[in-house]
Order: C-alpha cells, then structure tokens, then sequence
C-alpha cells in the first residue's frame, strides 16, 4: 500500500510510528555497541597501563620476571588497538545505515515506495566477517593477557 492510498489517520499512525523506529533503531543499536567495544577498549588499555606501570617500576631492578611482563603487555595492546579498530567500519555503516532509512522513509512520503519494500541496512557477508574477526581478536587478546598475568603472579608467589 502506498502512502497515497492510505486514509488521513494511517498516514498519521504511519509517519509517526517509522519516524519512532527510525530514531529508536539507530539509537538503541549504537550505544550498545559503543558500550561493548568500549569496554574492550577499557579493558586491554588497562592491562596496558597497569603493566607498563609494573615494568617501570621494576626497570632497574633484577626481577626474573621482567621480560615476562612484556608478553602479555603485548596482546593487552593487540586486543586494545584491535577494539579500537572495530569503530571505524561501524561508524561508517551507522551513518550509512540512518541515511538509507531516512531516505527510504521520504521516498515512502513521496509515494515513490510501499511500505513493504522498507530494507534494512548493515554490513554485508565480508564486513560481518571483518568486524568479528577483530571482535574475536581483541576478546583473545584481552584473555590471553589476563591468563599470562595470572601465570606470571602465580610463579612470582612461588619464588617468594
């Protein structure tokens, strides 16, 4: 049905519930998103911190478990910078993403589309692919990092 075609009280009821999809749509997905890569970003940038921290601290002293330290160091920042990354193509498909609806809500007002042909939009197969395959990256990384520091502490406690 196209928006000609519809009664005063359905154009209505339809201008107000797609311009509330629209805004809630690319609200709601975005912050959890943000939220999540955000917290991958915090977590191996503070596994980072509190090791560069520890090597600083034991730089000059003769500590068996100094260039450990230097390992998982090294996936805290692969995980962080991973994290990082994800941002870029998500920002891109984001605005991509409001664009295209927008566009497909005036062109519904316009009377040039019906209802029915609204689509979506997001990553194809190989952006999805991209972005998990960073996603999965930096959650490696931070774990590794994480079971290395364990690792490190445990032989630090067995030595004293």
């Amino acid at each position: 049905m196209k928006y000609k075609d519809m009664t005063k009280e359905q154009q209505e009821a339809y201008r107000a519930l797609l311009l509330n999809i629209v805004n809630i749509k690319s609200q709601d997905e975005q912050q959890y998103t943000q939220q999540f890569y955000r917290l991958l970003v915090l977590g191996n940038g503070t596994g980072v911190i509190l090791l560069s921290s520890f090597i600083g601290a034991i730089a000059g002293k003769n500590v068996p478990y100094f260039l450990e330290l230097i390992s998982p160091l090294s996936w805290f920042f692969a995980g962080m910078i991973l994290a990082a990354l994800i941002y870029f193509p998500l920002m891109s498909v984001a605005n991509q993403a409001t664009t295209n609806i927008g566009d497909q809500v005036n062109k519904f007002f316009m009377n040039t589309i019906d209802i029915e042909d609204f689509q979506g939009y997001g990553f194809n197969k190989f952006g999805q692919l991209i972005i998990t395959l960073m996603l999965m990256g930096s959650l490696i990384a931070f774990g590794v990092g994480v079971y290395k520091c364990i690792v490190i502490l445990q032989n630090a406690a067995h030595s004293l």
